[in-house]
């Protein structure tokens, strides 16, 4: 396998500017860039929706082809993102982790960025006069419909309607400003064109018709409602809602009451004062009321214990009350906390109460009860917020039948409330980062922030970005010199719970009895899985692995998965991939030791890390099928591994599960299980030597070589010691990777490993060609064909003649070279293993290269790229691209050349490769 170099990354950074709330336009540096119709602009305007955050190669495949994905989505993907660069320039797409890319960007220069920041600006200037300057400002950045000129079954589906209520509620929220006082003749125009334009769209209408009536105009304002009343009755067979039909009531009998009315609670509890956030969420919650019709709006706000859902609850229920209701309800339904959950029919009873309904003349089942609530609102506007339900069942019989707004909060998500009631369900997630320091401001006050901006940040790391945790971390700092000090604290993993806890059982004070009450509702076998995630630092897990770790079944183990997700205590950020936070896996860590043996939580981290060693094996085998994999023995597999169908599954499971698995190594070898450690980094060999970046496999294999010497574990140590030299050969450091070698050398020979010595002489010989030091190089080479040749082993045969035949081309001997590389070439074709035939074409290419016959060596050349592409090995492929491009070049065929360089350019910019360098000096010279 080629062992030439990575390194630094090679980014020109270009002025970047997108529009696509209109007809699609992009520029770099001022001029117009042509994004060509298809795919190409559909994976960008995917990479724009979510800009400046990562996206998943899953996300973006499905955005692509929802569906209906190709078998070689991922191989398209790559495609075309790396065509995307070529367009926008090689900084501008980032791939910031295994299986995701980020769009980077100035937002200011992205007109659906800024059109959302001066929303979220206008809505923190609410009621002042700035606000109207904001909207204005924002609304101009439209042109027409969004993304006009891109066809996409996921944006028509997800992105434009979702922008078109968020503009709709801009344009409404500037009209009902300027309703305020007497109505101008310019709002009354824009309401005629926009209710022409959006005949269907009851709230223009409700606008208008109210318009008319302040202006004095009411007959133009009954001659309004008579036209919606033909319009909606004519064209859609429904009759205007309820809000429309009381303002025509109004107009015609002006806004008297009756004489005698029921009582009009106002009950919601008071609003926060230092409400921070949530602008999404409020956005989208805005957006339901336009949907209001004769039925309830029914909102589900769900998520994990403390992330804030009451708190957003009131704050939008205040927000929204004057304009959606008459009656205001509030029940805390004590559905997660101390003491018995509330009843239905104890619920019923509670709010008919409020309603003015003696208690002798309630009656006494809760279907009764439920039909008397309906009817006591049917003639209102009620908001009702249930806060902190249990399940669908506690919340059912308080619905309401006609027109009203319902708001309800629970850990649980409530899916039969959206399945059969049709419940709008909003989940929350942890803040992002700037909203989660700003709420920490606003509580400890913004000169503690600005005094210590680095603590500030790692607080509200460590609180995960959950409201309670930063709410209880703040008044930990009012009581603490600096933030530094709680950093500190909270640092431990061990005591971090306990620091952000009161000491009472209280959910509301205590983020350990938040969650306790969220633990303590799940079933038997969802609270054993809970527990089991807790062993390992898997923040990110798939099923099989999940399954391996509780030791249940794969569907038992999903159907607990299942309810922890409904109960929020998981993330399933898709199909077959669960997510724990932080702070909630600590908790899951504190059971564990708690409730579980030493020898169940012994048993269950074997089983773990023996599914992960044996499952990396499996797809490494698609990979590199011929690798020696002695360093195995003893380590048996417990639970049967994955069956990858091909080399391209195998590697998208790598791209899944590197995070993972790298936090699963690092913490064996700190936790004893070093066995586990080395060999799982050494399983994953091919992955770090041809997709990761080198400063990652760097980490990874020094980490698991500490671990290995301090167990003692000298196999292990030779091992890893070959693989950090092969990392800085990569880099380059061809010197440093000599001593490596050397050291992995010595270590074998004291085991008497020879197949081992082999492959350390093999890659000494690299090093030393590599130096430039031919002779050293060839010496090698021919000792470790040596023992190759003793050991009959035809892989390590076929190696080192290409070592060899590499060695000769330094020294200049390329005939020799072409002998060494021919000789390879039949070993290969008893051992079929096309990984070594990719070197063995591309040394033979540089030695045809070196006698001047261009057409062999670029047959040679193209040759290996192909073994590169099917063995999903990047590096090597870029690698061998660029000697082609400069035999290209060389020939006379600059335009060939340059593509073909462009191409190898985008590889290692992305794997942060030095060639990456080299390659732009090439690209230069073709003009």
């Amino acid at each position: 396998m080629d062992k030439r170099g990575i390194g630094d990354q090679c980014v020109t950074r270009q002025t970047i500017d997108i529009r696509v709330l209109g007809p699609w336009e992009i520029r770099v540096d001022s001029e117009i860039v042509p994004v060509p119709p298809g795919q190409l602009r559909v994976l960008l305007a995917a990479l724009v929706v979510s800009a400046n955050q990562p996206v998943t190669t899953d996300t973006l495949a499905e955005r692509l082809w929802p569906g209906d994905q190709p078998g070689n989505a991922r191989g398209s993907l790559h495609t075309y993102i790396g065509r995307l660069r070529q367009l926008l320039g090689h900084g501008v797409i980032q791939r910031v982790s295994a299986g995701r890319y980020q769009l980077s960007v100035d937002p200011d220069r992205v007109d659906l960025c800024r059109f959302r920041e001066l929303l979220r600006l206008a809505r923190a200037d609410e009621g002042a006069p700035g606000e109207v300057e904001l909207l204005g400002e924002a609304l101009g950045l439209w042109r027409g419909r969004p993304f006009a000129d891109v066809a996409s079954l996921w944006l028509e589906r997800d992105v434009v309607p979702r922008l078109t209520e968020e503009w709709f509620a801009a344009t409404e929220r500037r009209i009902d400003i300027e309703l305020g006082a007497r109505p101008s003749a310019s709002v009354i125009a824009d309401l005629h064109e926009l209710t022409s334009q959006y005949p269907a769209r009851e709230s223009l209408w409700v606008r208008l018709i109210l318009a008319l009536h302040k202006a004095g105009r009411h007959d133009d304002a009954l001659a309004a409602y008579t036209q919606v009343f033909r319009v909606l009755n004519e064209e859609f067979g429904i009759d205007p809602g309820a809000e429309l039909q009381r303002l025509r009531h109004e107009v015609l009998h002006g806004r008297a009451e009756p004489a005698t009315r029921a009582p009009t609670p106002r009950q919601l509890p008071h609003d926060s004062a230092k409400f921070i956030g949530r602008q999404d969420e409020l956005t989208r919650l805005d957006s339901l009321l336009h949907k209001r019709g004769s039925a309830p709006v029914i909102v589900s706000i769900d998520g994990a214990p403390g992330i804030g859902k009451t708190v957003l609850a009131l704050h939008w229920a205040h927000r929204v009350a004057d304009r959606c209701s008459d009656v205001q309800l509030y029940l805390n339904l004590r559905g997660y906390g101390p003491g018995e959950p509330v009843t239905p029919d104890a619920a019923a009873e509670a709010l008919l109460r409020e309603l003015g309904v003696a208690g002798d003349t309630i009656p006494s089942d809760v279907d009764e009860r439920s039909a008397l609530l309906r009817s006591k609102l049917a003639d209102r506007r009620p908001l009702i917020l249930l806060d902190n339900a249990l399940d669908a069942g506690q919340v059912r019989p308080l619905l309401p039948g006609t027109s009203a707004l319902v708001i309800v909060t629970s850990r649980n998500q409530l899916r039969g409330l959206s399945v059969r009631d049709g419940a709008h369900r909003v989940t929350l997630s942890p803040m992002p980062h700037a909203q989660a320091v700003d709420l920490l401001a606003a509580a400890i006050g913004a000169h503690r922030v600005a005094e210590e901006p680095a603590a500030a940040a790692r607080l509200v790391r460590l609180c995960d970005y959950l409201p309670l945790a930063l709410a209880i971390v703040a008044e930990r700092a009012h009581r603490s010199e600096s933030l530094a000090d709680v950093v500190l604290a909270l640092e431990d993993e061990k005591a971090r719970l306990d620091n952000l806890g009161s000491g009472e059982d209280d959910p509301h004070t205590d983020l350990g009895a938040a969650l306790s009450w969220s633990y303590r509702a799940l079933r038997k076998s969802a609270a054993l899985v809970f527990r089991k995630l807790g062993l390992v630092p898997a923040n990110d897990i798939g099923l099989d692995a999940a399954a391996a770790l509780s030791g249940l079944p794969r569907g038992q183990a999903k159907d607990a998965l299942d309810q922890l997700i409904a109960t929020n205590l998981l993330e399933q950020p898709r199909p077959g991939r669960y997510q724990l936070h932080d702070l909630v896996r600590l908790y899951a860590t504190d059971m564990a030791m708690s409730h579980e043996p030493q020898a169940e939580r012994d048993e269950a981290v074997e089983r773990v890390l023996g599914w992960y060693l044996h499952a990396t094996v499996a797809a490494d085998m698609l990979l590199n099928p011929h690798r020696n994999r002695d360093f195995l023995v003893p380590y048996k597999a417990r639970v049967p591994p994955p069956a990858f169908a091909d080399a391209q599954e195998a590697a998208a499971w790598f791209d899944d599960e590197y995070d993972t698995l790298r936090s699963i190594v690092m913490w064996a070898g700190a936790n004893g299980w070093d066995g586990y450690a080395w060999r799982n980094a050494l399983a994953l060999t091919t992955l770090l030597d041809s997709v990761v970046q080198w400063r990652d496999g760097l980490n990874f294999y020094a980490s698991a070589l500490a671990d290995a010497e301090a167990a003692g574990e000298r196999v292990g140590e030779a091992y890893l010691l070959n693989s950090i030299g092969c990392i800085h050969l990569d880099k380059l450091e061809c010197g440093t990777a000599k001593s490596f070698f050397e050291r992995s050398l010595a270590r074998f020979r004291e085991r008497g490993l020879l197949r081992g010595q082999g492959m350390a002489l093999g890659n000494l010989s690299i090093a030393n060609a590599q130096l430039g030091d031919g002779g050293t190089a060839r010496d090698n080479a021919k000792r470790a064909l040596e023992l190759f040749e003793q050991l009959d082993d035809s892989r390590g045969i076929t190696q080192n003649l290409d070592n060899l035949g590499i060695a000769q081309t330094v020294s200049g001997d390329h005939a020799a070279a072409v002998e060494s590389h021919l000789r390879a070439h039949q070993w290969f074709l008893r051992t079929g293993d096309e990984m070594i035939e990719a070197f063995n074409q591309h040394g033979l290419g540089l030695a045809y290269a070196g006698l001047g016959d261009v057409p062999r060596a670029v047959r040679a050349y193209r040759t290996a790229i192909s073994f590169h592409r099917a063995a999903v090995n990047r590096r090597g492929e870029a690698i061998v691209l660029t000697d082609l491009g400069k035999v290209l070049n060389a020939a006379g065929h600059p335009r060939i050349a340059r593509a073909v360089l462009t191409s190898a350019m985008t590889t290692m910019v992305e794997l942060a490769d030095p060639r990456a360098r080299d390659i732009q000096a090439t690209l230069t010279e073709t003009g």
